[in-house]
């Protein structure tokens, strides 16, 4: 394996988790082919809403025709709270900020993956975008928070956080965005192509599951 800095690394096995790059790697290795990764944005608002009436994460129920959660009241590490996210479609891969990261590459695979979701009969596209369109509105989102736990403020939350970008995967031909776990093997490589939620909490199992399918 060559990096980027030129250094060069040799496995034995390669496991390509490369999140929003894993299908370009994959496709190197000729695998996973009618696959490529479709990124969303995810916005976040902070702020400092008392800790002490949020000790776990809340979440809304999800709508089953699209893979994505819905606004949710989250604890961060640092033990502030935040409330998001949104899921708007991602201009390229590193797209956190106006310009940074951009890539004329990747805007143009975007445009050319793009319309095969909006097209798609694998989802609800268009109240998709019913829902997704007022989350640009901070009030719109704390709002949607107040469904979840009612003593959420407007001003509670006055501080945008740095956006995520969704490693989502898009099946070509169909349109569909990947709602499971996708494990594609390769000749002396395996490759994590898309790890949704709850990918962090069932880690371990996942871990042990890829694994086994290398070992036997």
């Amino acid at each position: 394996v060559t990096l980027t800095n030129g250094d060069q690394i040799s496995c034995g096995h390669l496991i390509n988790a490369a999140g929003l790059y894993a299908d370009t790697i994959a496709h190197w290795c000729g695998v996973g082919t009618d696959y490529r990764m479709l990124p969303f944005k995810g916005l976040y608002w902070y702020g400092n809403w008392p800790l002490d009436q949020l000790t776990r994460h809340i979440y809304p129920v999800p709508d089953s025709r699209n893979p994505f959660l819905g606004v949710h009241l989250t604890v961060t590490v640092n033990g502030r709270a935040k409330i998001g996210p949104t899921a708007i479609p991602s201009l390229w891969r590193e797209d956190y900020g106006v310009v940074s990261g951009f890539s004329a590459r990747e805007l143009g695979g975007v445009a050319r993956s793009f319309p095969r979701f909006l097209t798609s009969k694998e989802h609800d596209v268009l109240g998709l975008i019913r829902t997704e369109l007022p989350k640009y509105s901070q009030k719109y989102l704390v709002n949607q928070a107040k469904l979840l736990a009612p003593s959420v403020r407007p001003s509670d939350f006055k501080e945008k956080g740095r956006p995520g970008v969704r490693a989502q995967l898009l099946h070509v031909p169909s349109g569909k965005l990947e709602m499971d776990f996708v494990v594609e093997p390769g000749e002396r490589s395996t490759h994590i192509l898309n790890a949704v939620s709850p990918a962090w909490t069932s880690s371990l199992a996942f871990a042990k599951f890829v694994v086994d399918g290398i070992t036997g």
